[in-house]
């Protein structure tokens, strides 16, 4: 009768020690940061817009000297800063910012009411593309408004 009593515990206890062996030896690995944000400075690394007036592509180019002063920067706050270099130097503009989904709608400072709409297209820990589409005034036929396309890409 002991040994059938030994014999019932034996199995369970034998597993119960092998599985706090197999847990022992488990490697606790520090678990990487996933999570990708439009917060920071993002430097622009090319632009490429097409001009359209009643469907019809009436201009376009794809700029790709940028230099470190070709950036926006997003703040954790809804904030943020964009600056472009010219033939006049430098300009800088501050913005509020909505981000929902890849629905990003840049506001300008003063105004919360009209903003920009971008499309984020592609986002990673060290780059950033963005898809907008406006409405805006021909520079070479006053009155006439044309739909403009521009693609974005930034890294930081």
């Amino acid at each position: 009768m002991v040994k059938i009593a030994t014999m019932k515990y034996k199995y369970p206890l034998l597993g119960f020690v092998l599985l706090l062996c197999l847990n022992s030896c488990k490697n606790d690995l520090p678990v990487p940061n996933t999570t990708v944000t439009i917060v920071g400075k993002w430097f622009v690394t090319k632009q490429n817009s097409e001009l359209f007036y009643n469907g019809v592509l009436i201009n376009s180019f794809t700029q790709t000297n940028f230099t470190s002063t070709d950036f926006v920067e997003y703040y954790g706050d809804g904030t943020g800063y964009f600056s472009k270099a010219s033939s006049t130097g430098i300009s800088i503009a501050e913005f509020k910012y909505t981000l929902s989904g890849t629905a990003l709608i840049r506001y300008t400072a003063n105004n919360n009411t009209v903003g920009t709409p971008l499309t984020i297209t592609s986002l990673t820990a060290n780059s950033l593309s963005t898809h907008a589409v406006a409405m805006v005034s021909d520079p070479n036929n006053q009155g006439q408004i044309d739909q403009e396309i521009d693609d974005d890409t930034f890294t930081k």
